[in-house]
């Protein structure tokens, strides 16, 4: 089995998210900060990133407040979820500049470093450095079915896609419908449910072993302890919600197989326990 080298573990923000949007049957009064995540893994093939965070333009965006604040229910207590403290008249914050750039830089690197990056799905809170990948000429992976939703018009700015992010002429596009090693120790899972084509990724290290990236498929620790599939499915029919439900089925599944540590894709708790030492997880 191919290995990667080592990884490091990227916050490029956060968002104010109802639980019922995370979990399966959540209150929908009750508030989190959920963070921004991404996953930077070194291979013997280059860098390669999983998920890009949300653009400076859609931080600073009154339409996108406008949308967090018609799905989240803004008069009910907050919960408010470890550090930093956000803004109180904001619904998300994310590092200085753009987030994507700003997270690469204390480690030495750019976009233009990076060999590949993929994204998990096309919601606004992953695909916003998007545009930053597409100017530095970086492979972009997403799966098929993924890609022909946003471009199919169902991928609604009142749902969280923003087309500005994944239209840039010029992006390097390569999709997969498959389990698929992109590069040494790189796997991407498909997960779809919260969107057509959402897949989560298995990163395999010498030291430390497997570690799987739900993404969306899984925002929280308690979907994984519960065994509850997320709270929002893009496609809105049972189908989806029953391929979201299978999804969470695979990732345990596979996590038990392969003796993974299972991380959800939104929960701050866990990133917190996860940050990488000096030099990174090996």
């Amino acid at each position: 089995m191919a290995l990667a080298e080592r990884m490091f573990v990227l916050q490029y923000g956060a968002e104010r998210v109802s639980k019922a949007l995370s979990l399966a049957g959540g209150d929908p009064g009750h508030l989190y900060w959920e963070p921004l995540v991404g996953v930077l893994v070194e291979t013997s093939a280059g860098w390669v990133l999983f998920d890009t965070g949300m653009s400076r333009r859609n931080h600073d965006s009154v339409e996108v407040e406008r949308v967090y604040r018609g799905a989240d229910a803004p008069s009910a207590a907050e919960r408010w979820h470890l550090r930093p403290a956000a803004p109180p008249d904001r619904s998300t914050w994310g590092l200085p500049g753009e987030p994507l750039v700003a997270a690469l830089a204390p480690l030495g690197l750019a976009p233009a470093d990076l060999a590949l990056a993929v994204v998990s799905h096309l919601h606004w809170d992953h695909t916003g450095g998007i545009p930053a990948l597409a100017g530095a000429g970086v492979e972009v992976v997403l799966h098929a079915d993924e890609l022909a939703w946003g471009r199919s018009g169902l991928a609604r700015f009142d749902a969280g896609f923003d087309a500005a992010d994944w239209t840039v002429p010029g992006t390097r596009w390569r999709t997969v419908d498959v389990e698929t090693e992109v590069a040494p120790g790189v796997r991407v899972l498909p997960t779809p449910g919260h969107t057509p084509g959402h897949v989560s990724v298995q990163v395999d290290l010498p030291a430390t072993g497997t570690w799987i990236f739900t993404a969306d498929a899984t925002d929280l620790a308690q979907n994984l302890l519960d065994a509850v599939p997320c709270g929002s499915c893009a496609g809105g029919s049972p189908e989806d919600e029953r391929r979201a439900a299978a999804s969470l089925e695979l990732l345990l599944a596979r996590a038990r197989a392969t003796d993974a540590r299972l991380i959800p894709g939104h929960d701050q708790v866990v990133l917190t326990a996860i940050r990488h030492p000096p030099g990174g997880h090996r």
